[in-house]
């Protein structure tokens, strides 16, 4: 099995065939049954093993044959169950998918529990389709961790390299909708919280991936060294690229009688920053309020710059902004992050010099100084961190694992 599919590892299993053949060459009649049982396999590329997997296949005297069975991934069970008729004219083959707390994903940029309601179609010369909805009761997202690769070390030699001309990716006609349950949690980029709603996916041979739908995010997001609560937090699509919601975000602390924000809206591509505060006051005010928890006329003149360049950055996009030109000039992380030496936010970029180098450079949104950091990956899960700035140097010895 492993020759069919790449994503298949070491299957286990016994299939037994009787297969029987009658009529005539113009009018055939073809009799019997297929039973795998016993089967197990991994899939690496999401982290799971399947198991205790049982299929049968049983011939109709009508050309057609009955599909059912089951497989077991994680604490849950996945049903299959549909049939094949290679004398049909419309599509042969049809497989309903059906399941409760089916592992769908392990790995370290998510873990996903589905309860998965889907038909897929297929038709030899046609694109595959697949239709129908997926709920989502539990799943861990770790957005950091998404985009996460190694390059390839410049020693390494490709001895059977893929031929471009000659791979073409499978057709597909999409129609999935995506439920969240009340344990999807996401963190990543400062925030910690929550994600609900439902979103239906549509794509179509040759067309980009569109959406419709919304999903809310809840829980706290840390910005300007404070963590601020999310009191709205919607993404909306309405048949618009998947990639590119409508952001409606709010996020605020409380400091005293006055309710300090920041509000996030427009495109993904293009989001609008501003803050905001309640009682209204001026955008300098609400901006004191919101890092420092005190209003103008308290600050001392360090802070005040320190209010000043925190308004340069927000005017600027700061984490998006970055990102995108991190992309365009080749380097493998630009965005806004913690910085321990610092104590506060820091406009960073960094480039991986090696498999196990990293290398970069942040300077704090407060106007509090500057910082190298140096990062080196060991074994085991096990790294160095040093940290040297402005302020205070820092160095630590980190150790991850994944449960």
């Amino acid at each position: 099995m492993e020759l069919f599919s790449p994503d298949i590892v070491a299957p286990t299993g016994r299939l037994d065939v009787d297969l029987r053949l009658g009529g005539t060459r113009a009018a055939p009649a073809i009799g019997g049954e297929g039973h795998l049982q016993g089967f197990a396999s991994e899939l690496p590329a999401l982290g799971i093993a399947a198991r205790d997997g049982d299929l049968r296949l049983q011939a109709q005297a009508d050309g057609n044959a009955r599909i059912v069975g089951r497989v077991r991934s994680g604490d849950g069970v996945l049903d299959v169950d549909g049939s094949l008729g290679w004398q049909a004219q419309d599509t042969p083959l049809v497989l309903n998918l059906r399941g409760t707390n089916v592992l769908i994903a392990e790995t370290r940029q998510l873990r996903a529990v589905a309860n998965p309601d889907v038909v897929v179609r297929y038709r030899a010369g046609e694109p595959l389709q697949v239709s129908g909805s997926v709920t989502l009761p539990e799943a861990d997202i770790h957005l950091e961790r998404l985009d996460e690769g190694v390059s390839r070390s410049d020693d390494v030699v490709v001895l059977d390299p893929v031929d471009p001309e000659r791979t073409r990716a499978n057709p597909l006609d999409l129609d999935l909708t995506l439920v969240m349950g009340e344990q999807v949690a996401i963190n990543g980029f400062g925030l910690v919280g929550t994600l609900g709603g439902r979103l239906r996916v549509r794509a179509l041979p040759g067309r980009e991936v569109r959406g419709t739908g919304a999903l809310d995010v809840a829980g706290r997001y840390t910005a300007y060294a404070q963590r601020l609560q999310i009191t709205r937090g919607r993404l909306l699509w309405s048949d618009t690229p998947v990639g590119d919601p409508l952001l409606d975000i709010r996020a605020e602390r409380q400091v005293g009688e006055v309710t300090a924000g920041i509000r996030v809206e427009g495109r993904a591509s293009a989001p609008r920053a501003t803050v905001y505060s309640n009682p209204a006051k001026s955008e300098s005010e609400a901006l004191a309020y919101l890092t420092l928890g005190r209003p103008l006329s308290s600050l001392t003149g360090d802070e005040a710059r320190q209010i000043g360049t925190a308004r340069a950055a927000l005017a600027a996009g700061t984490a998006l902004v970055a990102s995108e030109l991190g992309q365009r000039l080749g380097l493998d992380d630009a965005g806004v992050v913690g910085s321990r030496a610092l104590g506060a936010d820091v406009l960073s970029i960094g480039k991986y010099l090696s498999p196990k180098l990293y290398v970069g450079y942040g300077v704090s949104l407060l106007g509090t100084g500057q910082v190298l950091m140096l990062k080196y990956l060991l074994r085991k899960g096990f790294d160095i961190q040093i940290e040297s700035s402005t302020v205070e140097n820092r160095a630590s010895v980190n150790w991850r694992t994944e449960k």
